[in-house]
């Protein structure tokens, strides 16, 4: 059975031109794990005491909310316009977040005066604390390094100039760049212990917040999507976002429903056509492997068969980002939509039949329009 879903969703697209993502030949420096830096999830984060924009004193607990609290840090409201974009994005989940019970707050080296200023423009609800000096930044051990590096002696050194690309700017080193974080996002619980977090590689790159909410099993804000049936299946498709910006991490989610007595097979299962989602790959636009949730096995008495199944309702994500390249700028220069095909293949059974496999196409078209920008780096802050 053939059919093809489709889909439209808001896509926010701009940004400058990105580096190359690679180490110079030669070069003995070590690549830097983002990953591995800062608490780790079931570690405690440091307490703060930082002014909001309103120049009010929150603490780690003050923002708590009833089951914790998402912590987003970003390198500045006043110039970059990465994290402009991710603020901005972030305050139209603010609401649901709230509603399962998450507190929400987002740190960077601004001055209170410009995290103001940019509220008030912005519209933006939650607290923006400003870390003058970076020392929370320091204190949870994810403090931009590279930038001291590249202001140092050993400035020129490829390996570090590669990283500054990476990691920091494609321009020139300046002092205002010393004290900004490695961008990232922490979801904590009460006590404070990390229960997830989320840090990109590339400085320009950002998962979204809805993205965030469908890994962590929270349900964001409300987005279109398409329903539809096949003999085996109810399916429902739709991205994280309605609104996502150049460089943004975004997931398209395929919700599965096998019908009453219907399985398909999970990644692993031999000898069967298992469950796989794959999205087309095109110029500009990077796929990352798609994420299958836990299988349970399922026992076919009469072979004495035993092989991973879903069973009851399960959700598939791919992330997906548009790339942030010179040649991905100009091929999105102006364009407004950005339509996006793949398939979904899949065999089913019951307890007494095995279907022939389904390949079904999918469609998804996405809105582009430009990030929040920022205003400049100054020389010093």
């Amino acid at each position: 059975m053939t059919m093809r879903l489709a889909l439209t969703a808001l896509l926010v697209f701009a940004g400058i031109a990105a580096p190359e993502a690679q180490q110079p030949a030669g070069s003995a420096r070590q690549r830097i794990n983002v990953s591995a830096l800062g608490p780790q999830v079931g570690q405690r984060v440091p307490d703060f005491a930082l002014r909001d924009q309103d120049g009010r004193e929150r603490t780690l607990q003050s923002v708590m909310g009833p089951r914790g609290a998402m912590i987003v840090f970003v390198r500045s409201a006043d110039w970059c316009p990465y994290c402009r974009t991710q603020l901005v994005e972030l305050q139209a989940q603010v609401e649901a977040l709230r509603s399962q019970g998450l507190g929400v707050a987002a740190i960077s080296y601004d001055a209170p005066g410009i995290l103001a200023s940019f509220s008030q423009r912005q519209g933006i609800t939650y607290p923006l604390l400003s870390d003058l000096g970076s020392a929370t930044i320091k204190r949870y051990g994810i403090l931009n390094t590279v930038v001291d590096d590249a202001l140092g002696p050993n400035g020129t050194d490829p390996g570090v100039v590669a990283d500054l690309r990476l990691y920091a700017t494609v321009n020139a080193p300046s002092e205002n760049l010393r004290g900004i974080p490695f961008p990232g996002t922490f979801i904590v619980d009460r006590q404070g212990r990390v229960t997830s977090r989320f840090f990109e590689d590339y400085y320009r790159e950002r998962i979204t917040t809805s993205a965030v909410m469908l890994r962590t099993g929270l349900t964001s804000g409300a987005v279109r999507g398409t329903q539809a049936s096949t003999a085996h299946l109810d399916i429902r498709t739709y991205p994280s976002d309605q609104v996502i910006a150049l460089g943004n991490r975004f997931a398209l989610a395929l919700q599965i429903t096998p019908k009453k007595g219907m399985h398909v097979y999970a990644p692993g299962a031999k000898n069967y056509r298992v469950v796989t989602l794959d999205v087309a790959p095109q110029l500009y636009l990077r796929v990352l492997p798609a994420k299958y949730p836990v299988s349970e096995i399922y026992h076919f008495k009469p072979l004495n068969e035993r092989v991973a199944t879903y069973q009851k309702p399960f959700t598939i994500l791919v992330e997906v980002v548009p790339e942030v390249t010179p040649e991905a700028q100009k091929a999105f220069s102006g364009r407004k939509a950005l339509a996006l095909s793949g398939t979904l293949e899949y065999q089913a059974c019951d307890d007494k039949i095995c279907y022939n496999p389904v390949s079904l196409p999918l469609s998804w078209t996405v809105d582009v329009r430009p990030n929040v920008a920022g205003a400049p780096a100054p020389a010093t802050r």
